[in-house]
């Protein structure tokens, strides 16, 4: 489909003596087009994925979804069967291993936290994990508890979908589901993979002595959602070379998972930053699903920049009282750049990040958790925010209105910029019930509405 809309663009730029072969170009692609739309919405879509039989397979339709391939009429159609996936086990030789090696107390409290599960009539790790004593039924009274998987704190998503899958998620708005992804425990997440002392990605998702690299790309790609949904910053849609950037953060609603995220897009012409936190949250996270706060944002637009901002909203669509301001003068940026660097550095020194791993005790013949600061995870605060940048003389503040299909949106150019969102109010993120989360994110959707 690809190919024949860039041979159906080439015969344009050739000019009119082609627009024959344009028209036939084109009559391709959109042949194609629509026999993939068929496969995602066979049998009116109700039976499953497509085709029903491949249900579990990666990628799927997150791949539609992110591709926008699907019309737009079609799309709510295709997300709730995204969410009909389940979690699985996962019965990897080294994880059953694993299982064998580890006391019966650690295997009993991963049990109860969702780590591990029923794979027939043994224990098993699985992905798609539960959070702590949720979906977990004593059996026969005992200390013993089985768990069910539903995809929620876990990837079952290979190398080429996890590129799409956690997009998908934050575009069509359920990023408080993409983030409890990226954050979420055991196999198949990054805490598994941190927890074996991985500094870089590794090739699967399960850990291995011998079949897989633990330096490999492949698993990469979370990091272009952590920068251009979590942060919020990317390159514009319709842009060409890089010339204009799209902001557009997005927040989680409640402030349990992440408080704060900053991130740089590099273009020829320049750095674009941005940078965002919430501000007065309360002492006790008891309250950080309910008090309400407001959101500070950052954005740098290098010379000659040309950006868009798109403002948040709430999750019912209703925008939010939001004012901006501009530096008058242009601060030293670079100098609060290196500035923040070596404080952050500092704090890395001081291994203020990840905080255990499992261990092999050779003697014991044991694998233990080890609690254990490491450098790798420790948190750092944007140069946006540095103190460097405290004596700034900034704009009067202007509330931003303007309403456009895409929602507020305001052309930025290049500069310095100070965005208040005020009153935004926290809550808990939709968990669902016990009684249909065992399997599947299927109700979420009619949870979350209610």
């Amino acid at each position: 489909m690809a190919t024949a809309r860039c041979l159906a663009f080439i015969s344009k730029v050739l000019g009119d003596s082609k627009a024959s072969q344009r028209e036939d170009a084109l009559e391709i692609a959109n042949t194609v087009r629509q026999r993939i739309v068929r496969l995602y919405t066979r049998n009116g879509g109700h039976d499953g994925f497509y085709p029903p039989e491949v249900i579990n397979l990666s990628p799927g339709p997150e791949m539609s979804l992110f591709s926008r391939i699907v019309e737009g009429d079609k799309r709510c159609l295709i997300l709730r069967n995204y969410f009909k996936r389940e979690g699985h086990t996962w019965p990897g030789s080294d994880e059953n291993r694993f299982l064998n090696q580890t006391s019966e107390s650690v295997i009993n409290d991963m049990i109860k936290s969702g780590e591990v599960t029923k794979r027939g009539r043994k224990w098993s790790m699985g992905w798609s994990q539960v959070s702590a004593g949720v979906d977990c039924e004593l059996l026969n009274n005992s200390l013993t508890f089985e768990c069910r998987n539903p995809q929620w704190y876990a990837f079952n998503e290979g190398i080429f979908a996890v590129r799409y899958a956690l997009k998908t998620l934050s575009d069509n708005g359920f990023h408080n589901v993409a983030l409890a992804k990226a954050d979420g425990f055991g196999v198949g997440t990054f805490e598994y993979q941190m927890s074996y002392n991985a500094t870089t990605h590794w090739e699967s998702w399960w850990r291995s002595e011998d079949l897989y690299s633990h330096n490999h790309p492949m698993l990469g790609a979370t990091a272009e959602w952590m920068v251009s949904s979590v942060a919020g910053v990317s390159l514009h849609p319709l842009t060409s070379g890089g010339r204009r950037v799209l902001f557009w953060p997005r927040f989680p609603n409640s402030a349990s998972t992440i408080q704060y995220a900053w991130a740089d897009q590099g273009t020829a012409r320049g750095n674009y930053s941005i940078a965002w936190r919430f501000l007065n949250l309360p002492d006790s996270e008891a309250l950080f699903d309910s008090a309400k706060t407001r959101i500070q944002i950052r954005l740098y637009v290098p010379p000659d920049g040309e950006s868009v901002f798109r403002l948040p909203e709430y999750s019912d669509g209703q925008g939010v009282d939001t004012v901006i301001r501009f530096a008058i003068a242009l601060p030293d940026i670079e100098k609060a750049r290196l500035d923040s660097q070596r404080e952050c550095e500092d704090r890395r020194d001081k291994k203020m990040g990840f905080d255990y791993n499992w261990e092999f005790d050779r003697t014991k013949e044991l694998w233990e958790k080890v609690n254990r600061k490491k450098a790798i995870g420790t948190p750092c605060q944007s140069f946006l925010f540095h103190s460097t940048l405290d004596k700034i003389e900034w704009s009067g503040a202007e509330t931003i209105e303007g309403v456009i299909d895409n929602g507020v949106e305001v052309e930025l150019g290049p500069g310095l910029y100070d965005v208040m969102v005020n009153d935004w109010q926290l809550k808990p993120e939709v968990r669902g019930t016990k009684e249909w989360r065992i399997g599947s994110m299927e109700r979420y959707r009619y949870v979350e509405n209610q």
